[in-house]
């Protein structure tokens, strides 16, 4: 999705990040403040005590070797 930014530039963003530019209080200038404002976030200390049960099972899916040693295919 194209995004307006303020400064009148336009940027093309995924529809979760266009929506997350919607939303914010603040508008960006710049690619560079519009980078600053939806900077990646998984960094942060996740706040619920399960911990990131989609993360988590992305991160599993994606591994080198999902099945482990013992469950490879013949």
């Amino acid at each position: 999705m194209d995004v307006a930014l303020r400064g009148g530039d336009r940027a093309t963003l995924c529809g979760s990040h266009a929506l997350m530019h919607r939303r914010s209080t603040v508008q960006a200038g710049s690619v560079a403040e519009l980078r600053a404002l939806l900077r990646d976030r998984r960094g942060r200390r996740d706040r619920r005590d399960g911990g990131d049960e989609l993360g988590i099972a992305l991160e599993a899916a994606f591994q080198p070797n999902p099945r482990g040693a013992d469950r490879r295919r013949a």
